[in-house]
């Protein structure tokens, strides 16, 4: 009888201990759900583009918001990113062939982040960067647009709203495409 007693509150407390992990697990899993859903508010596509000011490689203020009106392929990089290396020339070409366009590139270098200035400033004379590169130097930009791996673009329309979002580099011919696909 004892037997069977001890075993029935075995049993009681194994089920129990296993629908209170259950339970915990189901509000654990329903609380990042609600955060990712929180942290991805703002950044969808059709939504407006989280506006910055930051100073560039030339010492001149750039504001996002300033660029309405264009279309934007807003880039995160830093210098010691390979596939922002390999993408810089494309984005460069793709710069000297719309001088005249109606497409803006910045190229937001996550100085926060990155090497220190004599590294940045050799990165773009290296490539011969003429593009704006607005220096996010306190991270707050990369945490407005929640970047977590580089390069991340944004391709913006022309009323400033988000359009695409490419994890990873692109090459000319994807930010044309891109571009064109977008008023």
């Amino acid at each position: 009888m004892i037997k069977k007693t001890i075993i029935a509150l075995l049993l009681v407390a194994a089920i129990a201990i296993t629908a209170i992990n259950f339970l915990d697990k189901s509000d654990s899993a329903t609380e990042t759900a609600e955060q990712t859903q929180t942290a991805g508010q703002g950044l969808a596509p059709g939504a407006m583009a989280p506006d910055f000011t930051l100073t560039d490689q030339n010492g001149e203020t750039v504001r996002l918001s300033d660029y309405r009106g264009k279309k934007v392929i807003l880039n995160f990089w830093a210098t010691w990113c390979p596939p922002c290396r390999a993408e810089m020339p494309h984005m460069q070409q793709f710069h000297e062939n719309n001088a005249d366009g109606d497409v803006e590139i910045l190229a937001v270098n996550l100085t926060a982040q990155d090497k220190g200035d004599q590294a940045i400033r050799s990165f773009i004379d290296e490539f011969g960067l003429t593009f704006p590169i607005p220096m996010d130097e306190t991270g707050s930009a990369a945490q407005a647009y929640q970047v977590r791996t580089v390069p991340t673009t944004f391709i913006l329309n022309t009323k400033g709203e988000i359009a695409q979002k490419i994890v990873g580099p692109m090459d000319e011919q994807v930010m044309k495409d891109q571009t064109d696909a977008i008023d």
